[in-house]
């Protein structure tokens, strides 16, 4: 591998928007994996499906795609956070409510990131998947 690729960051920040730093600083919540990186298959399913949630996002009206913006990005985030590492009660309690919230607000967008993370064969870390097991059957999704 040359020194290049070995220097270079694994992960960049995808469509930065009024990235400047202090108040309403705005940045999507998701990572793209670099190309030639060898990224945790996970944080690659994550950045997967919420390129998946941006898709149906954008498929929606204007007021509902701000509505739904800010807890897309904050499941997001919290997602990722729990995926390298972070496994605080805090993370995962705010990440429950985020679910919960998502699918309130749309049953379509919150079901798909609710099943996705709870399904094994996503390669997501444990805990996501029990988090959203969790809500599954709270919610009583897939019954």
């Amino acid at each position: 591998m040359s020194d290049d690729k070995k220097n270079a960051p694994k992960y960049y920040v995808k469509e930065a928007h009024h990235s400047a730093v202090g108040d309403y600083a705005q940045v999507r919540n998701y990572f793209v994996p670099q190309p030639g990186s060898e990224a945790e298959p996970g944080l690659a399913e994550l950045a997967r499906l919420f390129e998946e949630v941006n898709q149906r996002l954008a498929a929606l009206e204007e007021a509902d795609r701000e509505m739904l913006k800010t807890p897309v990005q904050q499941t997001a985030a919290a997602a990722a956070d729990i995926q390298k590492g972070d496994e605080s009660r805090e993370k995962q309690s705010f990440l429950m409510r985020r679910l919960k919230t998502l699918y309130a607000m749309s049953n379509d967008i919150g079901e798909v990131v609710i099943t996705t993370l709870a399904s094994p064969a996503a390669g997501v870390a444990l805990t996501l998947q029990k988090i959203a097991r969790k809500a599954q059957a709270e919610l009583a999704i897939g019954e």
